[in-house]
């Protein structure tokens, strides 16, 4: 008996199962793009979600872990933010240092 009282034991995903968790979600990122969502969690998203993408939702949280399901829907918000900021930068003439930072 587990820590939870669960027999059952945790057996990652197989690469086949996480490629169609992948393929999945970039279906379901592919319509929310198509809508001009970027947050996915936002409830102010959730009626276009649901007219537009519902399908494409439904199959990738059957194809994904729950966590995996929240944890790219979050990372997709961030990338978005990173690549306007970098974007935003370089229009300005920043230059992305090297890294490590040498100390000479």
């Amino acid at each position: 008996m587990g820590l939870f009282g669960g027999n059952k034991e945790y057996t990652p995903p197989s690469r086949n199962k996480r490629e169609q968790c992948w393929d999945s979600r970039d279906i379901f990122f592919e319509c929310l793009d198509k809508n001009n969502v970027i947050n996915a969690l936002e409830d102010k998203h959730a009626d276009t979600i649901k007219k537009n993408c519902s399908k494409e939702e439904v199959n990738y949280e059957q194809n994904c872990a729950k966590s995996w399901v929240k944890y790219f829907k979050e990372k997709r918000v961030v990338d978005f933010k990173r690549a306007a900021f970098l974007k935003e930068m370089e229009e300005r003439g920043g230059e992305q240092l090297p890294f490590p930072i040498s100390k000479n």
